[in-house]
């Protein structure tokens, strides 16, 4: 089912200058989400497994930590994941719940979130992206946001009740300009937790072709 909104007054909560970033639609199906890409998807499950605490609070497919066993290449290029470095398991790769393998987390949930950065393959070159898309809700929490960042400087606010079950939240921007997303849960045990984040695959260099236009998870990973 293809939806506008998540929750009614979300759309309401657009920070003002919105009008010239392109307009968002919201999935709650992933089968629809896929369909409805404009290019290939890559998905990042995040091991198979947990590694924490990830002490630099950056994640992305250059993050050397041997000692908790993520090593460069062990996450998709294209993406950084990020949150304030803080004590203890403030940022991790997690297992358990609802979730399959590795999810990613933090805890100090009174004030933890996590900044999701669209970039090339050199996490210093920035990029924007047509959709992103999750898995959460096994865990508990009170409700969610995603604030989505665009290319113009703008962004706009999704405030969501959080599932009672692992359900899937996409978001697609009709004009590919989406730089950044921010999540994070209230009234839970975490700050955030999510799987299987879903995105615009980062474009394949001149005269390599992609397959799976359109389809789930084109470079995703064989573990």
């Amino acid at each position: 089912m293809r939806y506008s909104a998540l929750i009614p007054a979300a759309m309401a909560c657009a920070v003002a200058g919105t009008v010239s970033a392109g307009a968002i639609t919201t999935y709650t199906d992933r089968p629809s989400f896929n369909a409805n890409a404009g290019g290939p998807l890559t998905l990042e499950d995040f091991t198979g497994t947990f590694h924490f605490p990830i002490a630099t609070g950056v994640l992305n497919s250059q993050t050397n930590l041997p000692d908790i066993g993520i090593l460069p290449g062990a996450i998709q290029p294209g993406v950084s994941y990020a949150t304030p470095i803080g004590s203890g398991n403030f940022f991790n790769i997690d297992a358990g719940g609802a979730y399959e393998g590795g999810f990613l987390d933090g805890f100090e949930p009174s004030d933890r979130e996590c900044t999701i950065t669209f970039h090339q393959n050199d996490p210093n070159v920035a990029r924007a992206v047509a959709e992103f898309g999750f898995d959460l809700g096994s865990l508990g929490s009170t409700d969610f946001d995603v604030r989505i960042n665009f290319a113009d400087g703008s962004s706009q606010l999704f405030n969501n009740i959080y599932p009672a079950t692992l359900s899937f939240f996409g978001f697609q921007s009709d004009a590919s300009d989406i730089t950044s997303v921010v999540i994070g849960n209230d009234g839970g045990p975490l700050g955030f937790d999510f799987d299987n984040f879903t995105y615009t695959a980062v474009p394949a260099p001149a005269g390599i072709a992609l397959l799976g236009f359109g389809g789930l998870a084109a470079t995703r990973r064989r573990r």
